[in-house]
């Protein structure tokens, strides 16, 4: 179960148990006024915590779920609203179902927009008990709306300070720490949609090996070496579109994804990568593209390692490869 699936769940759940604890109150009090109608509305708020904790497991789409989840919160705005107007108004324990509601929006709506909006809701909402209601003592409906502007304040930035911190845990996870470029968990990330998209051209995958790096740590030092890593993703970068990426997949070994990318493309783009690397070190590259080379990232950087491989081994032989699937630099190799 994703995340998403939990959120929505936990959030379903959650409304079940207010709800129900709600009836719990109405039955232990069964002298006062409306207790019929309020169990009858906190049972509605159950029922439909009890169909989110459904379509939490059965639900399959983002918006379908999210849909389900406004749905729901509304239903408990709502009755926490009716609940507390024939409890005796703004100043009746039923109320309470304000702050808790306040506290669950701010906490757990991810959109800052649509979370304000909601909150706007709810205080409106007792303000119109308020109104409507048995007039509570003076200052109750202030230090009530006080109340819940700082509940708002505090969660709603404790929230998002959370959600920043995950954000960049996800991002550091998909990072190499060295040099910037993703790695292998970022690779797949990012190419995971690239495939779905039948009737377009690429994406390509340019797979890059550096000549001799072994020879820049053994002469210069591992601090060259990592150097030498840096300015050469720098340099890989400084001729990718935004929609491209590289990754680095092994010590030398690095990844270059090309969205859309056909063979002509691919081609030209290996050279001007060639090109910007050379002023530092040489490089070696094989390319393959989709449709044409294979439909799935495993295939397409088996076949231009594969073509990476034959490079190698033509400039090992004093050849320099002009088919098209890799490109040769210069054997200079400089820090």
């Amino acid at each position: 179960m994703n995340e998403r699936r939990r959120r929505m769940l936990l959030t379903a759940a959650l409304h079940v148990v207010s709800h129900g604890i709600a009836v719990l109150y109405c039955l232990m009090t069964p002298g006062e006024p409306n207790r019929p109608l309020m169990v009858a509305a906190y049972s509605c708020g159950m029922v439909s915590g009890a169909v989110g904790v459904w379509a939490a497991r059965t639900v399959t789409t983002k918006a379908a779920g999210y849909r389900v989840s406004f749905t729901i919160l509304l239903v408990t705005i709502a009755m926490a609203a009716l609940g507390a107007y024939w409890d005796g108004g703004a100043a009746s324990p039923a109320a309470l179902g304000f702050v808790t509601t306040t506290v669950f929006v701010a906490s757990y709506t991810p959109h800052l927009r649509l979370m304000m909006a909601l909150e706007a809701l709810l205080l409106a909402s007792y303000l119109a008990v308020a109104a409507l209601g048995q007039p509570p003592r003076p200052g109750h409906v202030f230090l009530y709306m006080a109340g819940m502007l700082v509940l708002i304040s505090v969660c709603s930035t404790q929230t998002r300070k959370l959600a920043r911190q995950r954000s960049q845990l996800r991002a550091l996870a998909a990072l190499d720490p060295l040099t910037g470029a993703l790695n292998r968990r970022g690779l797949a990330d990012f190419t995971q949609h690239l495939f779905r998209r039948c009737g377009r051209a690429g994406p390509a995958m340019l797979c890059l090996d550096l000549d001799d790096f072994k020879s820049v740590n053994d002469r210069l030092g591992h601090a060259a070496g990592d150097e030498l890593l840096k300015r050469t993703v720098a340099a890989t970068r400084e001729v990718l579109r935004p929609e491209d990426a590289v990754a680095r997949v092994g010590g030398d070994e690095f990844v270059v994804v090309l969205s859309d990318a056909d063979e002509a493309t691919a081609r030209t783009v290996a050279a001007r990568i060639e090109a910007a690397v050379r002023r530092h070190t040489g490089v070696s590259i094989g390319a393959a593209t989709a449709p044409r080379d294979g439909d799935t990232l495993e295939t397409l950087l088996h076949v231009a390692d594969r073509r990476l491989y034959r490079v190698k081994q033509q400039r090992r032989g004093g050849d320099r490869p002009l088919d098209g699937h890799g490109l040769l630099s210069t054997d200079t190799v400089g820090a």
